[in-house]
């Protein structure tokens, strides 16, 4: 778990997947969008709310050794808070999407399974 899992730098982005999947903490997908962490809170239970996304599905608490714990959130949640967060950041990660969307080569978005370590993207 952590920033390195996805980046978006110089306008790219850059995803590396553990375990063929990403989980990331509101504070970290709120440095991913480059916005506040309110702001990605307010959404993320907006989102739980409507019944778009199953929670059971889309989060999950991680544990450390010393006992505090951290809700995370998948890749699922995180592209559809990219949807509601009006940041540059959000904007490049909302182009990528569609690119990886609309494109006729593999579609490693959807089915999850990468065969590199990181993806670059322009």
């Amino acid at each position: 778990m952590g920033l390195e899992d996805i980046k978006i730098e110089e306008g790219r982005v850059v995803i590396s997947p553990v375990d063929g999947t990403i989980w990331l903490s509101q504070y970290q997908i709120a440095h991913l969008f480059d916005c506040f962490i309110a702001k990605i809170s307010s959404n993320t239970r907006s989102i739980l709310k409507t019944g778009v996304l199953d929670e059971r599905k889309v989060c999950r608490t991680y544990y450390y050794k010393n006992g505090d714990s951290v809700e995370q959130y998948n890749l699922e949640m995180i592209t559809a808070l990219s949807f509601r967060i009006k940041s540059h950041n959000a904007e490049i990660f909302r182009e990528w999407i569609m690119k990886k969307a609309t494109t006729k080569e593999k579609n490693v978005f959807v089915d999850f399974q990468w065969d590199v370590d990181k993806i670059f993207l322009n």
